[in-house]
């Protein structure tokens, strides 16, 4: 691997539309020595309806261009182009997120797969899909990226698909329905690498590609009895930006407390490297052509770690022989 930049995500509750917190909390990623912030756009209060608030965009672009920083940006988590309830409006939120990713000088943009299709079906506004639905569903999805492919070709932008992890909850809306607990992956496609490498090929675009989040990946595959670093290989020509955080692998039991998980090892915990049992040397091998950045996602309460997440980080790389580029 040629790592050019190892960031963090700048927490979207924390900063929660204040730029002030925003300034404070870019500062403290350049004190900790990372290179990149990943930037949450549900923090930033500059979309609204689907439309960029001009303004809102320049204060941001103000803030960002006082560090000495490079950026990547994350998509809202409930953006959906396959199963969202009104698809040219999610067009217009990706469209916009698209612009804003180039304004502040970013080149990736982050997406959640839109291969999650149990939302309504949580809320108990509908049922789940049939299979004519789930297919039509992708379909729409590939079509909007289609037609947002040469849009972030033209900002000089590349759109990475990101894969998803399993939840309690989604068993509760499969058991509700009387289905069984093997067809989770049929409503939660996204969960396996092979159905974002999928979508990324119909797509068949330089500027759609997949983010990969080794922590989802390493729950979707236990949860799956699936092999995870063989679906590592397999996301692996198609991976243009890289998620890192620890975890055990264990779905979570209802517990939304993170100090409750933590003792129990349970769900997407974003722990520092190296602290549970993502083997992070061995995934990192099946990505060795990949040419990037690598994000670490750390829970807040984890903060005080960031130093050892780093190190941890740079040690795993270099011990094993990846290339490491660093300069903003």
């Amino acid at each position: 691997m040629k790592i050019h930049a190892l960031g963090i995500d700048v927490p979207d509750k924390k900063v929660d539309g204040r730029r002030q917190i925003l300034i404070d909390t870019l500062s403290q990623v350049c004190s900790a020595g990372f290179s990149l912030a990943e930037l949450s756009i549900p923090s930033l209060n500059v979309i609204m309806n689907g439309e960029l608030a001009p303004q809102r965009l320049e204060a941001i672009k103000n803030v960002t261009t006082q560090f000495d920083l490079r950026y990547s940006v994350h998509a809202p988590g409930r953006a959906n182009l396959a199963f969202g309830r009104d698809p040219e409006l999610e067009f217009r939120v990706l469209e916009s997120c698209l612009r804003l990713t180039q304004a502040v000088g970013a080149r990736i943009l982050v997406y959640h797969s839109g291969l999650q299709a149990m939302d309504a079906a949580r809320t108990g506004t509908e049922a789940l899909p049939g299979a004519d639905e789930l297919a039509r569903g992708a379909e729409r999805e590939v079509a909007a990226l289609r037609r947002l492919a040469p849009r972030a070709a033209d900002l000089g932008v590349t759109i990475g698909m990101e894969n998803g992890d399993p939840h309690l909850w989604e068993y509760a809306v499969l058991l509700r329905a009387g289905k069984r607990r093997e067809e989770l992956a049929k409503y939660h496609a996204r969960m396996r690498t092979a159905a974002i490498v999928a979508q990324a090929e119909a797509v068949n675009h330089p500027n759609v590609g997949i983010t990969l989040d080794l922590g989802h990946l390493h729950l979707a595959t236990h949860a799956l009895g699936e092999d995870y670093l063989e679906a590592v290989s397999a996301a692996a020509p198609w991976v243009r930006h890289l998620h890192i955080n620890d975890n055990f692998g264990l779905l979570d039991t209802g517990y939304d407390s993170e100090s409750d998980r933590l003792i129990y090892g349970e769900a997407d915990l974003h722990l520092p490297p190296g602290w549970a049992s993502i083997p992070f040397a061995d995934a990192f091998e099946r990505l060795s052509d990949y040419e990037g950045d690598i994000v670490l996602e750390i829970k807040e309460r984890y903060r005080d770690h960031l130093g050892e997440a780093l190190a941890n980080t740079r040690r795993i790389l270099l011990d094993n022989g990846h290339e490491l580029h660093e300069a903003a």
